[in-house]
């Protein structure tokens, strides 16, 4: 299976979610109504979060519920005594936020049609060469692929398209009753700069229903430079005050370098380039540090939690209240992920400074069989791969810049002078079977940047076909030099793990 990397969609713009804070007191009737309206979203979720809502469009989904009367009992704007406006825009951002989650499901669906089925090809003459050539528009792989994007009743006729969106589309529920989803408008919104210099913005939100009429709830939040534009915005009670999230659109700073890198994604450090470079030295540190924190922190609570259980009720209850919460806890939490979090996009905006496309690996399938002790395991639960991966593709879209994704199975282990399995790695040291000592993380980034142009080894290709194609090269570079590889393990050359390996696929 060959994919073909699609020329880069140029954007001149990008849309990030900024965040601000009310100030001033908090009306309670607006805790109310994110309360009534998380028992809306729990309704919405329960009927819709299944497959009954695949494939229909939302403003059908509505028309519905308004005109029936069973569904107006469930989760109808009269049973909650909610105002018309502030209904409907809940009940978008629910049918949005399922259609996303299908969407995401889809996408792992596409995944393994690709994994599994081929294209039709055909011979084609292109000058005096015959050229073999794919013909998608008549392959099953494009027809299950339409299936999959179409309605219920489409893709429900091929058994094998149900059984992977039972695999990949879990049912859905929710349980979020702090969220309140506006529709601001030119009238509904007005500014102000106070007398401390400070940007104020008051919004008016339409609550619960007075008979004919819909109560109004001022609130005022603190917009800073910049004030959100009129549409769709959310507001987040976190417990003390309301958080306003809204979008915010910048231009691309577009770069003109052209440069490739290769970066091999790490533990000790976030980055390792194949200019020999490492970035995001820290991280590991910081991780390590954070998870021996928690950990002794974890050991004290859980004493303390004994304790508790041996104690009569109202000691019991005091001790949870003062002793077992999660309010600092949760705090530092998010300060050690912010901090992180600057760390990663630093060092990932000084890459895209240089250059034009950086080369990364895959990591998000997961990696079955892999044990490790339970101290390794916590610091790996720490380590924030995704926010690597996040920081890569947001900053790229903002630079203007490329990011390649490709197969990882064994960069890790090829020797990066000739494309083998001849060496082996020790550590942060990859010894080659001359004796040349490389270091072990320049010598994955180097393969990760080669395998861009590999086009024998795809992205999505399983690890025992990858493996089957580098031993083949092994072979062949080893029958150049006059050795087989029998001699090649004696020799200490390569790894008996991969002969073990051959043997068991014949088996």
């Amino acid at each position: 299976m060959n994919i073909v990397n699609k020329k880069p969609i140029q954007t001149t713009e990008y849309t990030v979610t900024r965040i601000a804070y009310s100030v001033g007191t908090i009306n309670q009737s607006l805790i109310d109504l994110a309360s009534v309206l998380g028992k809306l979203r729990s309704e919405l979720w329960n009927k819709y979060g299944s497959l009954q809502s695949w494939g229909i469009n939302k403003n059908e989904i509505i028309k519905n519920i308004r005109n029936d009367v069973k569904l107006r009992r469930i989760c109808g704007a009269e049973r909650f005594n909610l105002s018309s406006e502030i209904w409907e825009r809940t009940v978008q951002a629910v049918l949005d936020d399922i259609h996303a989650t299908q969407e995401a499901a889809k996408a792992q669906i596409i995944r393994k049609i690709y994994e599994h089925f081929k294209p039709e090809r055909t011979l084609i003459q292109k000058g005096k060469k015959l050229v073999c050539v794919d013909i998608p528009e008549t392959s099953f792989r494009q027809e299950l692929i339409i299936a999959i994007n179409s309605a219920y009743s489409v893709w429900h006729q091929y058994p094998i398209l149900c059984r992977w969106v039972r695999q990949f589309y879990k049912r859905g529920h929710t349980w979020v009753n702090n969220q309140i989803v506006i529709n601001a408008t030119a009238s509904s919104m007005k500014g102000k700069i106070t007398k401390d210099g400070r940007s104020v913005t008051t919004y008016k939100i339409p609550t619960f229903m007075d008979g004919q009429k819909c109560q109004w709830v001022e609130i005022k939040i603190h917009t800073g430079r910049t004030c959100p534009k009129a549409g769709r915005l959310r507001l987040i009670f976190n417990g003390e005050k309301f958080e306003l999230h809204y979008p915010h659109t910048t231009q691309v700073n577009a770069i003109t370098k052209t440069d490739i890198i290769g970066l091999d994604k790490g533990f000790t450090e976030g980055f390792y380039g194949s200019n020999g470079q490492a970035y995001v030295e820290t991280l590991g540190e910081v991780i390590k540090v954070a998870s021996s924190k928690r950990t002794e922190k974890n050991k004290k609570r859980s004493v303390i939690f004994a304790i508790s259980q041996k104690v009569d009720a109202q000691k019991s209850s005091r001790m949870f209240k003062s002793n077992l919460g999660r309010k600092k806890a949760s705090k530092k939490d998010s300060v050690k992920r912010l901090y992180i979090k600057q760390l990663i996009r630093t060092d990932v905006n000084q890459i895209f400074n240089s250059f034009g496309e950086v080369v990364a690996e895959d990591l998000s399938k997961h990696i079955k069989g892999k044990k490790k002790a339970k101290a390794i395991n916590r610091k790996l639960n720490e380590w924030s791969k995704g926010e690597l991966q996040k920081a890569l593709d947001e900053i790229s879209v903002r630079k203007g810049a490329k990011v390649t994704l490709v197969n990882p199975a064994y960069t890790s282990q090829l020797d990066s002078n000739n494309g083998t399995l001849l060496g082996k790695r020790i550590g942060d040291q990859f010894i080659s079977y001359q004796g040349v000592i490389l270091q072990s993380d320049m010598n994955a980034a180097i393969n990760i940047k080669n395998r861009a142009l590999d086009s024998e080894i795809t992205r999505f290709m399983k690890k025992e076909a990858v493996h089957k194609i580098l031993l083949n090269r092994t072979v062949q570079f080893l029958e150049e030099l006059g050795y087989t590889l029998e001699a090649a393990v004696y020799m200490g050359w390569l790894n008996s793990k991969h002969l073990i390996k051959v043997k068991t696929n014949c088996a």
